[in-house]
C-alpha cells in the first residue's frame, strides 16, 4: 500500500517538476528581452508577475509532495532503495531550480537596472543637447539683435554726418552769396571803396600811435 502510494505521489512530483521547467524556460524569457532591448526602460509586466507567483506555488506544492514521501519512507522502513534515491533526486531538483529561479529574477532585475540607467543617461545625453541647440538658437536671435542695433547707430551716424556735410555746404553757399553781395554793393556805390581805405589807413595809424605811446611807457619804467 506504501510503495503505490509512493509511486502515485511520485508521477505528481514529476508533473510539477516538468511544469516548473516549462515556467522557467518562459520566465527566463523576460531576461533576454531585456538584454535585448537596452538602453529602453522596460518596466515589469503583469504577464511576469504572473508566471512568476505560477513557479512559486509550484514550488510549494513540489515541497508539500517531498514532505509525504519523506512521511511514506519513515513509515514504510521495506522501501526500496531505488524509491529513497528518487526522493533523494526530487530534494536535489527542487533545490536545482529553486536556484535557478532565483538567478533569473536576479538577471532580470539587474538587466532592468541597466537598461534603466543607461535610458536615462541617453535621456540626459539628448536633453542635453536640445538645450544646449536651443542655448545656441538664442545666442545666434541674440547676437543678430546686438548687430542690428549696432547697425541702426551707424546708420544714424552716417544719416548725422550726411545732415552736417550738407548744412556745412549750405552755409558755405550762403556766405560766397554774402560776399558777391557786398562785392557788388562796393562796385555800385561810388566813393565807398575810397571810403573803406581810409577807414583801414586811419585804423593802422591809431594802432601804429598805439604801439608808440605803449613802447614810450615800458621804456620809461625801465630805466626810471
Amino acid at each position: 500500500m506504501s510503495s503505490s502510494t509512493f509511486t502515485q505521489t511520485r508521477s505528481r512530483a514529476l508533473s510539477l517538476e516538468k511544469q516548473t521547467e516549462q515556467l522557467l524556460s518562459k520566465f527566463s524569457q523576460f531576461q533576454q528581452q531585456q538584454q535585448q532591448n537596452q538602453s529602453q526602460s522596460l518596466d515589469i509586466t503583469q504577464e511576469e508577475i504572473t508566471i512568476r507567483q505560477q513557479i512559486e506555488e509550484i514550488f510549494q506544492k513540489r515541497d508539500a509532495i517531498i514532505s509525504k514521501l519523506n512521511r511514506i519512507s519513515e513509515v514504510e522502513p521495506n522501501l526500496s532503495t531505488s524509491k529513497l534515491q528518487q526522493l533523494t533526486r526530487h530534494k536535489e531538483k527542487l533545490n536545482d531550480d529553486n536556484l535557478s529561479f532565483t538567478k533569473i529574477i536576479n538577471n532580470i532585475e539587474d538587466e532592468r537596472n541597466k537598461n534603466n540607467l543607461l535610458f536615462n543617461v541617453h535621456r540626459d545625453i539628448n536633453h542635453h543637447k536640445q538645450q544646449r541647440n536651443l542655448d545656441g538658437n538664442a545666442y545666434i536671435l541674440e547676437e543678430s539683435e546686438r548687430v542690428n542695433n549696432v547697425n541702426s547707430i551707424a546708420d544714424r551716424l552716417l544719416q548725422g554726418a550726411f545732415a552736417t556735410r550738407d548744412e556745412l555746404l549750405n552755409q558755405r553757399q550762403y556766405l560766397n552769396n554774402a560776399q558777391s553781395q557786398v562785392a557788388s554793393t562796393m562796385q555800385n556805390i561810388p566813393g565807398l571803396n575810397v571810403l573803406i581805405s581810409k577807414i583801414n589807413t586811419r585804423r593802422k595809424r591809431d594802432t601804429l600811435i598805439l604801439a608808440s605811446v605803449i613802447a614810450i611807457c615800458i621804456l620809461f619804467l625801465f630805466f626810471v
